[in-house]
């Protein structure tokens, strides 16, 4: 990730999407506590329009894309939401959702594994999204229970296992989350 002026200090939510909107970063970069984070594409991030495919249900959307969180603009690999309005505007092309609204985070991890665990955890807990996947290749990771400090519970879900979608109320195969087939 590259900017184009160089800048070392903390940015506030505000003036990141003054300089996003104004496409000042080469490539897609998050606002993560303050810091620009490159976006990690390609390779297993591929496989989130299948594992979008098993989340879609009637009622809810399947979104790609900034989940604004607190002071923080994560983009999850995808987020699941109910047809609802917005909280409120961020911007001209930002908003923030209700918590009630936001059914579940999703994140497909590699070599990023531990940020996703405990930095994301925190921020996506913090914001009070109910549950938060973290997608490897050999484990899912489910966090429910938000609090001011992350998520209270934390399973690992196995190959072999099923894995709730809480808002639906039924099971996804792991086995079709880590490893979808094209």
């Amino acid at each position: 990730m590259s900017i184009r002026h160089v800048d070392t200090r903390h940015w506030d939510r505000d003036e990141f999407i003054r300089a996003w909107e104004a496409g000042d970063f080469n490539g897609r970069v998050e606002l993560i506590e303050g810091e620009v984070w490159p976006v990690v594409t390609g390779g297993r991030h591929d496989w989130i329009f299948d594992i979008a495919a098993l989340l879609s249900r009637p009622g809810v959307r399947v979104k790609p894309g900034f989940l604004p969180s607190g002071e923080s603009l994560p983009v999850p690999d995808c987020w699941v939401r109910r047809y609802a309005q917005p909280v409120a505007p961020l911007s001209r092309k930002l908003s923030t959702w209700d918590p009630a609204d936001v059914l579940l985070v999703v994140e497909v991890s590699d070599e990023n594994v531990a940020q996703d665990l405990e930095i994301k955890s925190r921020i996506y807990g913090r914001a009070g999204w109910p549950v938060y996947w973290v997608v490897t290749p050999t484990v899912v990771y489910e966090h429910t229970e938000p609090f001011d400090q992350g998520y209270r519970n934390r399973v690992e879900y196995l190959p072999g296992q099923m894995l709730p979608l809480r808002y639906a109320s039924t099971e996804v195969s792991i086995d079709d989350v880590i490893a979808p087939i094209p």
